[in-house]
């Protein structure tokens, strides 16, 4: 068969856009690219890595931009849509020396004028854009073991978050990718219920909210208003590897967030290739079934081969 016969681009009308994370491993980019384009998909996300290509203050390094632009570039000509995410889980060692993200008046000062250089290197080339992924997850890694400090950086991360709106937005989509889940909330441990019931409130209400009428409520916290927060995203996409709990996941953050094209951002789980295609393959199944009754745009699976396997199969 044809790969491109059978591709499915955003731009389908009433079709679901299938793409991939590429470059999760350096080394593997090429070889993603190559995927990608043999396998007919319409879409690759693939991260600019802050780390990577500021690797001192203020100093781009150009071989980082040189090696991105080159697979946008090959991604593109083979008429595949490039989103490009601009915060890998690792930041750069001089901006976590001087706080980071725990530090507010850092960040308000170092991250936007990362993602202003990002866009004035990158934006002409790529189709969109996915600020960053997973903030409950970063969070944690950020502050693991303290509710205060913790609700301080998810605070940050928000206005980070505002931030990039303000300078993206405008010639390309923006779409988040939060890590929601189902938390389940225990009868008979009153510390754990507590726990429970803080994550369900971070990772579904936190977020949804602010970006649906820009307040920001964090346990703990004073719920407060953030200027041009409300509305800050284009695509609401979620990421989450539970297959199971695709359909409740995609009704609550319909329910919950501003009213915004859906995505997905998918891992599929298995011991070897072709479990994850399968697992793929159901996932596109089920997302397909779904947007008859719910505005989903498309998926994105962070496993390249087992993508293009189940693609093509």
């Amino acid at each position: 068969m044809d790969s491109h016969a059978i591709r499915l681009t955003e731009s389908s009308p009433g079709g679901l856009g299938i793409g991939a994370l590429v470059g999760l491993r350096p080394e593997t980019l090429l070889d993603d690219v190559e995927t990608v384009t043999d396998s007919g998909l319409g879409h690759a996300r693939l991260t600019l890595s802050w780390a990577a290509a500021q690797p001192r203050e203020g100093v781009f390094d150009g071989g980082v931009l040189e090696t991105t632009l080159s697979a946008v570039h090959a991604l593109r000509s083979a008429g595949v849509a490039v989103w490009i995410c601009l915060l890998s889980p690792d930041v750069p060692r001089w901006f976590d020396n001087e706080g980071g993200f725990t530090d507010a008046r850092q960040a308000a000062h170092w991250w936007p004028r990362w993602v202003q250089q990002a866009a004035e290197a990158v934006g002409d080339s790529v189709d969109g854009w996915v600020p960053f992924e997973a903030p409950f997850a970063m969070a944690n890694r950020i502050v693991p073991d303290d509710p205060r400090r913790h609700g301080e950086v998810v605070d940050t991360l928000l206005v980070a978050w505002r931030d990039a709106w303000r300078i993206l937005h405008g010639q390309h989509p923006i779409a988040t990718s939060l890590d929601v889940r189902t938390v389940p909330i225990p009868r008979n441990d009153v510390v754990a219920a507590e726990l429970a019931h803080r994550d369900d409130h971070l990772r579904w209400h936190t977020w949804l909210r602010a970006l649906r009428d820009g307040t920001i409520t964090i346990p703990g916290r004073a719920d407060r208003e953030l200027a041009d927060l409300a509305g800050a995203c284009d695509v609401l996409g979620i990421a989450t590897s539970d297959a199971g709990d695709l359909e409740p996941l995609l009704h609550r953050t319909a329910d919950q967030g501003p009213d915004r094209p859906l995505a997905v951002t998918f891992r599929p789980v298995g011991a070897n290739v072709e479990a994850r295609a399968e697992v793929a393959d159901t996932v596109r199944s089920t997302l397909t079934a779904l947007t008859s009754s719910l505005p989903i745009t498309r998926v994105t699976f962070t496993d390249v081969e087992a993508c293009a396997r189940a693609i093509t199969a």
